[in-house]
Parts: structure tokens; sequence; C-alpha cells
């Protein structure tokens, strides 16, 4: 499995210079139909979880902070397609790992369906009591998106604001400490949402 060398230099610069990187097409219109039904047999067979907010004994759920449903992807997953994508996501996460010396262990990463008029206020992935999170990754699964739908991911790098629309087949990639919302969405907005971590997933519960 390759991954554009090209690309992979702009990510890198671009991860350093300003904190984040929209990779298109990283992949295929094919792969994210795969996806979204994958995603909808989960959705129909009640999979998916109301998401919350904070982790282990802080967790909470709010619904006037953000409204996604989610489900955990397990690496053993019985679909192809989803195998091929985590597959994609170890060898990037390998690459960042050579070149910016990020000291990434893991990732873990979940399915997120936004119901319409669902939003994510603004937030940082990277908690202060369980600071593991390096790299956070969003692939968006969305065909057809339009302007008027929503449902744009806006970072804040150095008291700017960048609006990333959420379209098929996109990656974004940006430094987990860079506070960022999901703006309200008025259509079912699909992804998979994931983070690079510092510890294997099974050591996070540390400080």
């Amino acid at each position: 499995m390759n991954i554009s060398s090209n690309k992979l230099l702009l990510a890198i610069d671009q991860l350093s210079e300003i904190g984040y990187y929209v990779w298109d097409d990283f992949v295929s219109l094919e792969d994210v139909k795969n996806l979204v039904s994958i995603a909808n047999e989960g959705r129909l067979s009640g999979d998916f979880k109301k998401a919350g907010i904070g982790k282990q004994a802080l967790f909470q759920l709010d619904k006037s902070i953000r409204g996604d449903f989610i489900q955990w992807i397990d690496r053993g997953s019985k679909h192809e397609i989803v195998k091929k994508f985590l597959d994609q996501i170890e060898l990037l996460k390998d690459k960042l790992n050579e070149t910016c010396y990020l000291g990434i262990k893991d990732f873990e990463t979940h399915f997120a369906i936004y119901p319409e008029n669902t939003f994510y206020k603004k937030h940082v992935d990277r908690f202060q009591q369980n600071a593991h999170r390096v790299i956070s990754f969003v692939l968006y699964l969305n065909e057809n998106w339009e302007d008027g739908h929503g449902g744009e991911l806006a970072l804040y790098p150095s008291g700017t604001i960048e609006k990333v629309q959420p379209f098929a087949g996109r990656l974004l990639l940006f430094r987990s400490e860079l506070e960022h919302e999901v703006l309200m969405s008025y259509k079912t907005r699909y992804s998979i949402t994931g983070w690079m971590l510092d510890k294997n997933m099974d050591l996070t519960f540390l400080p």
C-alpha cells in the first residue's frame, strides 16, 4: 500500500508550520460508499452510541456541547475496506513518526454520525488529565456535500479561523492541541475520526 510522497511531504510541512493539513482523495469514492454502507449497518443494528465529552471519571453526556453518535472501530474488523483504511493510517502514522519524531505508538478510531441539526462546540482533543493524543485525523464520507449543508470543521490556529468542508474522501490531519469545532450540520454527516497516540491504546489510562 502506497501513500503519495508529495502529499506526505506537504502534510509534514503544514503540520509543523500551521498545525493542520487537508489531504484530498485520501480514499476513493468507491471506498467512501462502502464505508458509509458499513456505518449504516451499525446504525441500524444499534451499535452506535451517543458520544460524550471527557474521559474516564470525567466522561459525561451533554447534547448542548456535542450531538454525534459513534461506533468504535475494532482492529479485527471483518470488513476488508475497514482493514484497508486502518492499514493506510498505520502506514501514515509510521511515516509521520519517522520524519517528525512525534513519539507516536498507536492510534484509535471510530465512525461518527452527526444527525441533522447537530454540532460539536469548540474544544481540543488532547485532554489535560490524559494528554496522549498527538495527531487527530478525520476521514470524511459525504458525497455530494454542498456549502449550504454546513458541518464544516472550524480550526482556530493562532487566533484565526479556517473552515474545512467535509467532502467525501478528504482526510484532515491536525495537532490534537489545536482548538476546533464541528459547525451545525443541516444534513446527516458521516466521518471516521481518530487520534494518533504517544502510548499504546491499552496504556492510555495512565497519566
